[in-house]
């Protein structure tokens, strides 16, 4: 994870506490101040402005690379996580380098003060000029402007390319030094420009296969969305359908049940006739028998 914010601190010991906290928020402070004081961070190169260290997390140990410069201060963190504006494990380094820093100078201070409280042997008047001499700039005379021209044109094509460039003559010194001081410096800046680039570069390059990959999920599921939309509008209409019909089914029900009682009662009304029916053939089998009683014997 890497983040950038403007600065105004000169040094990273300048950077206390309370602008960390204010800075990341209590949450993320309380972590990382929390592995300060237990010891987990492992610094492996420090200067004034820039810090490169190890700390040893809940889940494993992360790298970290903090620079300061420029009104910029940048922090690159190997950790997944996206507390911002930077990590838990860089707010720890960022509390070690503030208590190592303040407790340097503190040392400093205290060897200054000892060093002006008891003055050193009288020193002779010759030493004292020579050290003049040397402290005074040093003019570029033909010669060291001349190295120097020659150190330069066999850099000039490596500027940007490479970190680590040719070795000038130990003799050039003074102003020509300098100037070789500041264009190794513009080369390591420009150097990490181009990293920041190239690394700018590969977030975007990364963001827009991920919006790609989203959108094409997008218009999958947006497919899927409108089929699930058509099956549930199929849907509704056969369940429309089978309301109709089972509307239809109970009226037929209803029809079944009366035609059923009409016939119940048709069968009633005819067991009834039936046994009328069987009283009248009663009657008529009695009648006959009473009839054939009174007919006259045959006199034979």
């Amino acid at each position: 994870m890497r983040n950038r914010i403007a600065c105004s601190a000169q040094e990273l010991f300048q950077l206390d506490p309370e602008m960390v906290q204010s800075v990341v928020g209590g949450q993320v402070f309380k972590i990382g101040n929390q592995y300060f004081s237990d010891s987990r961070v492992n610094i492996l190169e420090s200067d004034a402005t820039q810090v490169v260290a190890e700390v040893n997390g809940t889940y494993g140990v992360y790298s970290q690379t903090i620079k300061l410069k420029g009104g910029t201060l940048s922090t690159k963190c190997s950790c997944p996580s996206t507390e911002q504006p930077f990590c838990r494990h860089c707010v720890a380094v960022l509390l070690h380098q503030f208590h190592n820093g303040a407790s340097h100078n503190h040392d400093a201070g205290a060897s200054k003060k000892a060093s002006a409280a008891s003055p050193g042997p009288k020193a002779t008047e010759e030493p004292i000029a020579s050290a003049e001499e040397s402290s005074s700039p040093v003019e570029l005379n033909f010669r060291e402007a001349t190295l120097f021209i020659d150190w330069f044109q066999q850099v000039v094509n490596q500027l940007g390319k490479t970190a680590t460039l040719p070795g000038a003559s130990p003799s050039l010194r003074g102003t020509a030094r300098e100037w070789i001081g500041v264009i190794e410096r513009l080369n390591q800046q420009f150097l990490e420009s181009e990293e920041d680039r190239s690394d700018a570069q590969k977030g975007l390059q990364a963001a827009e296969a991920r919006l790609e990959s989203l959108t094409k999920d997008y218009e999958a599921v947006k497919g899927e969305s409108v089929r699930a939309q058509k099956m549930g509008q199929d849907l509704d209409g056969k369940v429309k359908e089978l309301e109709k019909r089972l509307i239809d089914f109970g009226k037929i029900s209803a029809e079944r049940d009366r035609l059923v009682g009409k016939v119940s009662a048709m069968q009633s009304e005819l067991q009834n006739k039936g046994a009328e029916l069987e009283s009248v053939s009663m009657t008529l089998k009695s009648l006959s028998k009473a009839i054939r009683n009174l007919a006259p014997s045959d006199p034979s």
